[in-house]
């Protein structure tokens, strides 16, 4: 504002108060001579003036208010213009929740849990259309009655397969030996049984890991002499059945039960890591890990395929015994075909549970990852610590309950296939290069899914382990403004809480798993050293 407005306001505020001086005199006197009020407004000589002054000064200060606020504005016009601020979605989910939490377990659900729902459902672990509108409609219940029953119809076509066929080729007496030359026989004289003719023909005689072929006078028909396969219930029975029972109590785990233990673990671990790990960072890494451990199942399953081809590359399509060779090359080529779908069914059922169980150890992991962080930065309370322990011993005590059950099964399947092939691999004596391609991938697949879920198991044991060692770090140094007492009374809670996850009702220790391969090493060291196992002049 100019200095000439300011001097014509302070002007005009000086005069409104002497005329307000003159108007009061006026009126005090004219209330002294007796006048009445309305003569009184009416003689008033200066009201006529003071309303004026007051319309001006009314403009004037109207006057300034809108110069101050031009003046306002176009300062922060001018410091505003170049400054654009764009709210965009940071991660990109496409999202409309607020909640970093809720938004991470929807992408967690689409990306993990559905691709492992479609996981059940192909196994028949989970029923068709729950998702949908009208779940009890007759198309979907028929399907869900007929869809388990071929599921189970294939899987004991596998299982019997695999017994007619001698799969894998696992005897251990005679799949090692090498493949005898072809023996070509003189001139032999053959006696019909009516006794009148005697015919000579040349015969060749082929014998293949015990089976033996004859060939008389090149002709195309031979005779096939099989052994029955050896070692039937050690090999094929008992491993056969205990994955039946594995698929059983996963049938009603799933199913039946309708068990979300995996879902409410994960709501509790994303819930948990917002507070204290950084909101969506660990949330995101966690997602990732789960997807990984979905993609290595699904690749596993793919080996198992691989190496069923394999198998068929080295022994060929016609290297079966006498109840399947005699049924031609199209009917074997259309049951090995079932039977590879078989495979895919039953491997897939392995992977569910394996995924299934290191999932739930590896969420339990990052779950305990993050109390011991806030114990160890003393950022939470004693008894609040002490709930969140108490609702990891309840969930390691769900994940010991059928799930681990279930794991024990097929971790001694794996086992026994992984302890059959490496043998077979120690005693080969056959040198061809596609034999002992096959026979080192063979123990290396099952080894893989032994190895998977104890090492999950022995990483959670490991970490649960460390509240111990806080809570005796708390006891001698104290914690927050919490007593001796306190101290004491979470030393003893922490040192009888069992935080142990189970195998085979075991706790899972990783010194256990180093002790006993080292002690297999040296094993298989010292018997090859002393030509126990294996030919002398082999390279071991």
């Amino acid at each position: 504002m100019s200095s000439k407005s300011e001097s014509e306001l302070e002007d005009l505020q000086s005069k409104s108060v002497e005329l307000q001086d003159n108007s009061s005199s006026d009126s005090f006197s004219n209330i002294k001579n007796g006048a009445p009020s309305h003569v009184m407004m009416a003689s008033s000589p200066a009201e006529s003036d003071m309303s004026e002054l007051n319309v001006r000064k009314d403009s004037y200060v109207e006057l300034l208010r809108g110069h101050e606020n031009q003046t306002l504005s176009s300062v922060t016009d001018s410091t505003s213009s170049a400054v654009r601020v764009t709210i965009n979605d940071c991660d990109g989910w496409q999202t409309t929740s607020v909640t970093l939490t809720t938004t991470a377990l929807r992408r967690c659900k689409q990306q993990v849990l559905k691709p492992y729902s479609w996981l059940l459902t192909f196994i028949s672990w989970k029923a068709f259309g729950r998702e949908s509108i009208n779940p009890n409609k007759c198309g979907w219940q028929f399907l869900n009655v007929f869809y388990p029953a071929c599921i189970v119809a294939l899987l004991w076509y596998t299982y019997v397969y695999e017994v007619i066929a001698c799969q894998w080729k696992l005897n251990v007496r005679t799949d090692t030996q090498k493949t005898p030359e072809i023996v070509v026989g003189p001139a032999m004289p053959i006696f019909p049984s009516n006794g009148t003719n005697t015919t000579v023909a040349t015969f060749t005689a082929i014998s293949e890991n015990g089976n033996i072929m004859i060939n008389v006078n090149n002709r195309t028909d031979y005779t096939i002499l099989t052994p029955a396969c050896e070692h039937i219930v050690t090999t094929y029975v008992i491993p056969n059945l205990l994955h039946f029972v594995a698929f059983v109590m996963g049938y009603f785990y799933f199913r039946v039960q309708e068990n979300e233990q995996l879902y409410a673990l994960m709501e509790k671990v994303f819930l948990q890591a917002t507070p204290m790990l950084g909101r969506v960072t660990p949330q995101a890494q966690m997602i990732k890990k789960l997807r990984i451990f979905l993609a290595f199942g699904a690749l596993w399953v793919v080996l198992t395929l691989g190496l069923q081809v394999l198998f068929l590359t080295v022994f060929g399509i016609n290297r079966q015994n006498t109840t399947l060779a005699h049924t031609g090359l199209p009917w074997q080529w259309a049951l090995f075909g079932i039977e590879m779908l078989g495979i895919m069914v039953l491997n897939s059922v392995n992977c569910a549970v394996i995924v299934n169980y290191a999932t739930q150890c590896e969420m339990l992991i990052f779950y305990v990852k993050g109390i011991t962080t806030r114990l160890q930065e003393k950022s939470v309370d004693l008894k609040a610590a002490m709930k969140d322990i108490l609702t990891v011993r309840h969930s390691i005590g769900s994940l010991n309950g059928p799930m681990a059950q279930m794991t024990s099964l097929a971790v001694v399947r794996f086992s026994e296939l992984t302890v059959i092939g490496v043998s077979i691999l120690i005693l080969n004596e056959d040198n061809e290069a596609k034999i002992w391609v096959y026979r080192s991938v063979f123990p290396m697949v099952w080894a893989i899914m032994v190895v998977f879920p104890l090492v999950q198991a022995a990483r959670m044991n490991t970490v649960c382990s460390k509240f111990k060692q806080i809570a005796l770090e708390t006891r001698i140094f104290g914690y927050q403004n919490s007593s001796q007492l306190e101290l004491d009374s979470f030393l003893v809670f922490v040192g009888h809480t069992r935080l142990r996850a189970k195998l085979f009702h075991i706790p899972v220790r990783a010194s256990y798993l180093i002790g006993f391969l080292v002690l297999t090493l040296f094993i298989l060291l010292l018997l090859f050293q002393t030509s126990s196992i294996g030919p002398a002049s082999q390279i071991f």
